[in-house]
């Protein structure tokens, strides 16, 4: 088991989203995490990965609570990848992907021969080699989301983080960057979660899912089951259209 909460409850300045939120997640799956806007997906992650305080409960990794681990530590079990945009006008692919291993480098920071060669394996992984050298800015949005993905794999965490890893991508590149991830948690062990608006995508390719409700807290079950509940219908239908088990829309 990686990871496990206890009664978590997440939100900003004393105002609760979720509460009593009881979850795992095992090696080799990729979670993904649903729920209409406002439920607190993205709230969950940055929970998670201690980048914001709990309100109540306890995130657990390895049986011990992230908040409490040293930094150095916290830093070689989870890698988180936001939908920050990198603008920088020199970095190259190479330079993002060796970001991820700051955690492993000296006080000197400089890139030893077994750093280079996880650089180049996680640029490998994704697809990007031949674009090992270009700068960052002159990629496409699909693959500075595939670098930025890298660079996680070269952090060599156990566990990543993925905020809305498709946002302004084309259908193409959202497949990809899916399949991409859910192939990295099988082919690598890693327990990857990730937040998303792509619900067919989501259901097509995550092992297991985690939805958020805006009243009922948390559904964890597998893709299979959480299309059959009548929560996770009524989320995401309004007057206009219901949602289908498969994913699609029907118009009323």
């Amino acid at each position: 088991m990686v990871l496990t909460t206890h009664n978590l409850a997440i939100g900003y300045d004393r105002k609760t989203i979720q509460s009593d939120l009881n979850l795992s997640a095992e090696p080799s799956q990729m979670i993904a995490l649903l729920g209409t806007n406002g439920t607190g997906k993205s709230t969950l992650l940055r929970t998670i990965a201690s980048l914001q305080p709990s309100l109540a409960g306890d995130v657990m990794f390895d049986g011990r609570p992230i908040n409490t681990l040293p930094s150095s530590e916290r830093a070689k079990s989870v890698s988180v990848v936001l939908t920050d945009t990198i603008t920088s006008q020199h970095m190259t692919v190479y330079d993002l992907i060796s970001m991820g291993r700051i955690p492993y480098t000296t006080w000197t920071n400089r890139i030893s021969h077994t750093d280079d060669k996880v650089i180049k394996d996680s640029c490998r992984q994704v697809n990007l080699l031949h674009k090992l050298h270009n700068p960052v800015n002159e990629l496409s949005d699909g693959e500075r989301q595939r670098a930025s993905i890298a660079r996680a794999l070269a952090q060599d965490t156990p566990l990543i983080l993925l905020d809305e890893p498709t946002s302004h991508l084309d259908l193409p590149n959202r497949i990809e960057v899916m399949l991409l991830l859910k192939r990295l948690a099988e082919q690598n062990g890693k327990t990857i979660i990730i937040s998303t608006h792509e619900i067919n995508l989501a259901l097509q390719t995550a092992h297991y899912i985690w939805f958020l409700t805006p009243c009922h807290g948390i559904l964890s079950d597998t893709p299979q089951n959480i299309v059959l509940s009548d929560k996770f219908i009524e989320s995401f239908s309004s007057d206009h259209f219901t949602l289908l088990p498969t994913g699609d829309y029907k118009l009323l």
